[in-house]
C-alpha cells in the first residue's frame, strides 16, 4: 500500500514550536500501541503453538493407532501401538517445515523425538524437560504457555501439553516452540509504521487553531481505538473514511495503521506458501456461513479435496517440487472459487471449499468439472512432466447445520474416495 506524500508541515511545525510535550504524548501512544500489539501477538502465539501441540498429537493418534509404551529390556523403545517410532521423526519434520515450529514429544520428562538440534546440527533427544515444566504440566496435567523458555541458548515461546494414553494416563509431554526473535521482529515490524506516523502527526497539532485541534484530537483517537482493536485480534476492524480523507499526516498514520491491519491479516489468515486463505480463517468464515444459513436459509456445500499420493511426489521429486504442486493447484482451486464461494488450504495437501447458496448437486458437478481441469494439467519440474489428480469429499449444509459434524462427514467421504481408488468427488 503506498502512503500520500507529505506536504512539510511537521518540518514547519519543528522550527515554531515546543515539542517536548506532545513527543511525550507520542510517546505514550507508541507504547499502548507497541503493548497491545505485543499482547495480541502473544495471544495469537499461544493459540498457534496450543493448536499445533493438538495436530501433532491428533496426526500420531491418527496414524499409529494405540497407546504409548516403552518396549525392551537394556534399550528401550518408544512404540505408539504396534509401531515403534523413537527414530521416526519424519511427521514432526514435515510439520516443522510447514509450520516453522520446534516440535518435542517427551516420554514422561525425557525427550524422544525432537526437531530441535544443538550447535553441531544433532538432535537433543534423551535430554530431561526442565523442573518447572515437570511440575507446571507432569505433576498438574494441564498445559502450560512460556513466553520465554531457553533450550540450548535459544529462547522460544513454548506451549507444553500433557501426553495422555487411552486411559488418560499422562505418559509424556508434546511441545511447540517459536523463536521469541521471530514474534518480536513481527511486532516491532507491525508497530514501527504506526509509530513514526503516530509521532509525525503529532506535530500537526502544533501549528492548529483550538477548533482544529478538537478535531486532530478526535482524529487521534479514532486512530488509536482502531489500533486497540487490530492489536487485540479483530482483524476485521474498519477505519473510520474521515481520517483517510483529511490529506495530511494524519491520514499517513491511518493508511500505515491499515498497512499494518493488513500485515497482521495476511501473517494470521493466509497460508505463506500457496498464498491462500489458512485453516484459522476458515474456521471464522465457517461460522460465518453458517449464520448466514440460519438467517436466509439458504443451503451450502463444504467440500475436502485432498491431493493423491502427494507424498510420492515430495519423495520422488523433493519438497520444492511438492511446493510447486501445491501452488499450481492453489492457484487453479481459487480461480475456480471465484464468485462461488470461498477456498482454504487445510492442512498440507488437504484444502476446504465452502460453496455458497448452492446444493449438492451443483456442487459436485463443479467439484467434477474443477477435478477435470487438474488432471489436464502438466506440471513440468526438471524436465520431469508431472500429472496429478484429487480426491474431494462433499457434505450439503443448511439451516442448523452443525459445522463439525459437517466436516466430519466430508473428510469421512474424502477418506471412502481415497479407499476407493482416488481421483473422484464423492458425495
Amino acid at each position: 500500500m503506498k502512503l500520500p506524500k507529505k506536504n512539510g508541515q511537521i518540518y514547519l511545525s519543528l522550527q515554531a514550536m515546543n515539542l517536548i510535550p506532545l513527543l511525550i504524548l507520542g510517546l505514550i501512544i507508541t507504547f499502548v500501541c507497541y503493548h497491545t500489539t505485543a499482547s495480541a501477538m502473544h495471544a495469537q502465539v499461544e493459540e498457534d503453538l496450543k493448536n499445533m501441540t493438538d495436530a501433532v498429537m491428533l496426526a500420531y493418534d491418527l496414524l499409529y493407532p494405540g497407546d504409548y509404551h516403552l518396549e525392551g529390556t537394556e534399550a528401550f523403545e518408544l512404540f505408539k501401538g504396534d509401531r515403534a517410532i523413537t527414530f521416526d521423526y519424519s511427521i514432526i519434520d514435515q510439520i516443522k517445515a510447514d509450520s516453522q515450529m520446534e516440535i518435542t514429544i517427551f516420554y514422561e520428562d525425557t525427550r524422544i523425538l525432537t526437531t530441535i538440534c544443538d550447535e553441531d546440527g544433532n538432535r537433543i533427544i534423551g535430554s530431561g524437560a526442565n523442573t518447572l515444566v515437570i511440575r507446571d504440566v507432569l505433576t498438574t496435567g494441564q498445559p502450560h504457555f512460556y513466553t520465554k523458555t531457553t533450550i540450548f541458548d535459544n529462547e522460544y515461546f513454548s506451549y507444553y501439553a500433557p501426553l495422555r494414553n487411552s486411559d488418560k494416563t499422562i505418559v509424556g509431554m508434546v511441545y511447540a516452540g517459536k523463536p521469541c526473535a521471530d514474534v518480536n521482529a513481527a511486532v516491532k515490524s507491525a508497530v514501527l509504521p504506526a509509530m513514526f506516523i503516530t509521532l509525525g502527526s503529532i506535530v500537526v497539532v502544533i501549528i492548529t487553531s483550538s477548533s482544529y485541534t478538537r478535531k486532530l484530537t478526535t482524529s487521534l483517537q479514532k486512530i488509536r481505538v482502531f489500533l486497540s482493536k487490530v492489536s487485540t485480534g479483530n482483524l476485521g476492524a474498519e477505519l473510520d473514511p474521515g481520517v483517510l480523507k483529511r490529506g495530511d499526516e494524519l491520514s499517513d498514520m491511518g493508511y500505515a495503521a491499515i498497512y499494518m491491519q493488513s500485515a497482521l491479516r495476511t501473517l494470521v489468515e493466509q497460508d505463506t506458501l500457496t498464498e491462500l486463505n489458512n485453516r484459522r480463517y476458515a474456521d471464522k468464515h465457517l461460522r460465518q456461513v453458517q449464520a448466514h444459513a440460519n438467517l436466509y436459509g439458504t443451503p451450502f456445500v463444504i467440500a475436502i479435496g485432498d491431493i493423491d499420493f502427494f507424498k510420492s511426489v515430495n519423495d520422488t521429486y523433493g519438497h520444492e517440487c511438492g511446493d510447486l504442486v501445491l501452488k499450481r493447484v492453489a492457484y487453479l482451486l481459487k480461480k475456480h472459487m471465484t464468485g462461488k464461494g470461498f477456498v482454504a488450504r487445510w492442512g498440507g495437501e488437504e484444502f476446504l471449499f465452502v460453496y455458497d447458496n448452492d446444493d449438492l448437486d451443483s456442487a459436485r458437478e463443479q467439484t467434477e468439472a474443477l477435478l477435470e481441469e487438474i488432471r489436464k494439467q502438466e506440471i513440468i519440474y526438471e524436465e520431469q512432466s508431472i500429472h496429478i489428480t484429487m480426491t474431494f469429499g462433499l457434505a450439503e449444509g443448511g439451516v442448523n447445520s452443525h459445522m463439525r459434524a459437517l466436516l466430519q462427514t466430508a473428510d469421512n467421504k474424502l477418506y471412502y474416495g481415497k479407499e476407493n481408488g482416488r481421483n473422484q468427488v464423492v458425495i
